[in-house]
């Protein structure tokens, strides 16, 4: 079964995807993830309005889980970049500041992703571009955070990494919502997708999963593993394989994300997702550039 022209949302995803991925490369040499590197720049951009967010508040103005924001910090505390003492008005929860090596770690890091980005959108102009306002206000409407009334479009700032992350997980969320219903996770399907898609030997099917930058050899390795073990995939002479029954899971899920991806993006106007198509496709494209000279 071949997949059609990609879906916007698909797109979204993508780019996603690559941009983590070139964060990562970015920032790694500072002893930080992607995802770390999120939640510090966030906090930064917050502690400079005079603002010490909970560990919920952060969570919920990065649109991300609670748990996963809790692990982040925790980590980040351990290595000296962060600190979480008691809320005063609330002895149940934790704020969060930085410390002073945060401080030094966070301001070299996003000099760092800047340049990144800088060129991620030099071919729509750069980040301060017609193109570029035009392309964050479509995933402003994706995101449903729209300017407020009398917010004039020429002084928003440049649509960066935060933006795609947060229309990337909100999109994902109508998916992993699926997914949980049958006891599966995104890397689950990811791998009985491409499964679906075409059958392969297991070295192959590592390779496809590797280099879409969802999951490492090792971690696609152990998911084939269980999934095989579950009775969800065969390794019948050679091939990796989906039973009968997966594929029939597999294109119903595929069905009920797309039904509900269509809702996702109905009422905005054409032009606006032609506009965001086109970005999209540039950015990923020039992710996978970068990364190679990374």
């Amino acid at each position: 079964m071949r997949l059609t022209t990609p879906t916007t949302g698909h797109l979204v995803w993508r780019l996603s995807l690559k941009w983590r991925a070139a964060v990562d490369r970015t920032v790694k040499p500072l002893g930080l993830t992607q995802a770390q590197y999120s939640l510090l720049a966030t906090l930064t951009g917050l502690v400079r309005r005079g603002v010490r967010p909970s560990q919920r508040e952060l969570a919920d103005h990065m649109g991300l889980e609670p748990l996963h924001v809790s692990k982040l910090a925790r980590a980040l505390e351990q290595a000296g970049l962060l600190t979480r003492p008691p809320d005063p008005d609330d002895p149940r929860a934790v704020r969060l500041d930085l410390t002073d090596r945060g401080h030094e770690v966070i301001t070299e890091a996003i000099k760092l992703v800047r340049d990144l980005h800088e060129d991620l959108t030099a071919n729509i102009g750069g980040p301060r571009s017609a193109g570029t306002r035009r392309f964050r206000a479509t995933l402003q409407t994706l995101l449903g955070d729209q300017p407020t009334r009398g917010e004039a479009m020429t002084t928003a700032r440049p649509v960066g990494g935060r933006d795609l992350n947060l229309a990337a997980a909100a999109a994902r969320s109508l998916l992993t919502t699926l997914l949980e219903r049958e006891g599966l996770d995104f890397i689950d399907y990811v791998v009985l997708r491409t499964v679906a898609d075409q059958a392969r030997p297991a070295d192959a099917l590592v390779s496809a999963i590797t280099a879409t930058a969802i999951a490492s050899p090792d971690t696609a390795r152990s998911v084939i593993t269980k999934l095989t073990e579950a009775g969800r995939l065969t390794a019948d002479a050679g091939l990796v394989d989906v039973t009968p029954v997966t594929r029939e899971l597999v294109e119903h899920l595929t069905t009920d994300s797309t039904r509900a991806g269509d809702q996702l993006f109905a009422g905005i106007a054409p032009e606006d997702l032609d506009t965001a198509k086109r970005v999209l496709d540039t950015i990923t494209a020039r992710a996978a550039e970068i990364r190679a000279t990374l």
